[in-house]
């Protein structure tokens, strides 16, 4: 049976708390992106003593690859500057993008399970109250002077009521330098690492947790863990905290949850789902299986190495579109990545194929080689990092030709996908009605360039008076290029179902005693749903401080090994 405790904190392997442990401390954290230390520190700063357990060499996982922007309605920076964010219209808009399916606003939960509902509301009640103690701390090196910022990806929305003011961004000093690559992710981790450790929360590297503990009454008290060549048991008094991103890199569960063909992505290569089989030992319920935070990745560099480094964020250019193996468009190539990614992902009844596994990106050379400023240029204007991913022909009709011959080439590798016979007839004609389109400024077939986030995210107009600031006629003679596009996510977003508190659930709904979890490793309040800038970390950050906080409170126990 568990035992309760009244001795203070003592040292890791004080007996008086247990044996058989080779560590053991009131909270063990399992990852280390801003989940899982957003977790260690609300735990750490009320009193518990933490450990912070993470796979990889270095920390940060998927966080540290990002822009470290994070999505927070009601934050402190927006009043501040006197942008309203009003509870009912928040959540409304939250809702709607989250769970467009079920959404219906003259609902008391607006359409949503109870459940589901709580977790936005949780989401508003406590995300400025979580951000300011952070802040506070010096956890979070934001940039004040960045208000307000870009508008949400869904401002054309009725419901949203406060486009502008929830993102904010990181401070990157002029002088900041992380080895070649530097990002807001790198800088926000420091921090929060900084923090942490001032708390006293040990970091322990190279310590990959591949089971849990439970004693006679069936609570976790703590995990196991491969930590460099040995195991190791580490016991927790009071609670383990999963913050240990998602399941895009482990092909077996992407292919098997997933709702449609993934190549990979900018997620940590870490991202393997340890917490999908870790949740499912101890019988936690699962949520959200078949969505990611979707986005498009550059298949053959997505080919050369699952893990990205970059992903197609934003398309550059005016001059370019995306059409599929007939030559037609199928989307809006300005819109945000996770609403394009998707596209992907169509089921084609009538050819019972993935019509869309594979798109391609043709542009012409003023656009291959533009100059201009923008917040996102990969995969173009062409570099030399990039153009050994690119194909290039004098004619479109030949830029056809070289596609067929570059997806014979990796046919083994894309279930030997080809391009219709049409599609050269097909290309020219939807240039041609592009062109006709771009110079009167309106996309009748898929309204580029009129929402608030495509507007802010295009570069200044190629000419003065351009119609449409996101379209440009074709140049009438080649060179004409190519890049090939496939499905891929920033990391996953489903797993073990979480409560307000970071808890996690059993399959009848009752919650597992001592096991939380916030991040991409459980089943994500955000739905299907990807608000705006920063809508990833946003909610990481705050689900993460209330599973950390709520896990101090519990009382102490000895940690004691079931009798098998």
């Amino acid at each position: 049976m568990t035992e309760v405790m009244s001795v203070p904190n003592g040292p890791a392997h004080d007996a008086a708390w247990g044996e058989g442990w080779d560590h053991v401390s009131d909270v063990v954290v399992v990852g280390s992106g801003v989940a899982a230390l957003s977790a260690a520190i609300a735990a750490a700063k009320r009193g518990s003593d933490v450990v912070v357990l993470e796979r990889s060499h270095s920390l940060g996982g998927t966080t540290a690859k990002s822009s470290a922007t994070m999505w927070i309605p009601n934050n402190p920076l927006m009043r501040a500057h006197g942008l309203a964010d009003e509870r009912e219209a928040a959540l409304r808009f939250m809702a709607k993008v989250a769970y467009p399916a079920d959404y219906y606003a003259d609902h008391p939960t607006l359409g949503l399970p109870e459940r589901k509902f709580d977790l936005l509301a949780a989401f508003y009640d406590h995300g400025s109250e979580a951000f300011q103690e952070l802040a506070d701390l010096d956890a979070i090196p934001y940039d004040p002077d960045a208000m307000p910022g870009f508008p949400d990806y869904h401002a054309d929305f009725v419901e949203d009521d406060a486009p502008v003011g929830r993102s904010i961004r990181m401070w990157l000093p002029p002088d900041y330098r992380f080895g070649e690559h530097s990002t807001g992710g790198q800088r926000l981790i420091e921090a929060m690492r900084r923090v942490a450790e001032s708390f006293g929360v040990t970091v322990r590297t190279q310590a990959r947790v591949v089971h849990l503990v439970r004693d006679d009454d069936g609570r976790v008290v703590g995990v196991e863990a491969r930590v460099r060549t040995t195991t190791q048991l580490i016991g927790a008094r009071q609670a383990v905290v999963f913050g240990s991103g998602g399941f895009l890199h482990n092909p077996d569960m992407a292919s098997t949850f997933l709702r449609g063909p993934v190549f990979g992505g900018a997620a940590a290569e870490e991202a393997t789902g340890d917490f999908v089989n870790i949740g499912l030992e101890v019988g936690a319920q699962m949520g959200n299986m078949t969505f990611a935070w979707w986005d498009q990745v550059v298949l053959e560099a997505a080919l050369r190495t699952r893990s990205t480094l970059r992903d197609a964020v934003y398309l550059f250019g005016d001059s370019m579109m995306i059409v599929n193996r007939h030559g037609r468009r199928v989307m809006n190539e300005k819109m945000p990545y996770n609403e394009r990614g998707q596209v992907h992902f169509h089921w084609n009844p009538d050819r019972r194929e993935y019509s869309n596994l594979l798109l391609f990106l043709v542009f012409d050379e003023a656009t291959a080689r533009d100059s201009r400023p923008s917040r996102h240029r990969y995969p173009l204007p062409l570099s030399a990092d990039s153009e050994h991913d690119v194909l290039t022909a004098s004619t479109l009709p030949e830029l056809g030709t070289a596609i067929r011959t570059r997806l014979r080439e990796l046919a083994p590798e894309i279930a030997g996908f080809t391009l219709a016979d049409d599609f050269e007839d097909g290309l020219i004609a939807q240039v041609a009605r592009f062109d006709d389109q771009a110079r009167v400024g309106v996309d009748e077939d898929h309204r580029r360039g009129e929402t608030p986030i495509e507007v802010a995210w295009a570069s200044e107009p190629r000419e003065p008076g351009q119609a449409n600031p996101t379209m440009y006629p074709f140049a009438d003679q080649g060179p004409y290029h190519c890049i090939i596009l496939a499905g891929g996510a920033l990391d996953t977003k489903g797993g073990p179902v979480a409560d307000r508190h970071g808890r996690i659930h059993a399959s009848d709904g009752s919650p597992i005693p001592g096991l939380y979890g916030a991040g991409n490793c459980v089943a994500s309040p955000t739905g299907q749903g990807y608000y705006g800038p920063g809508g990833t970390v946003g909610p990481a950050l705050v689900f993460g401080w209330l599973a950390g906080r709520h896990a101090s409170t519990l009382e102490r126990h000895a940690p004691r090994f079931a009798d098998f």
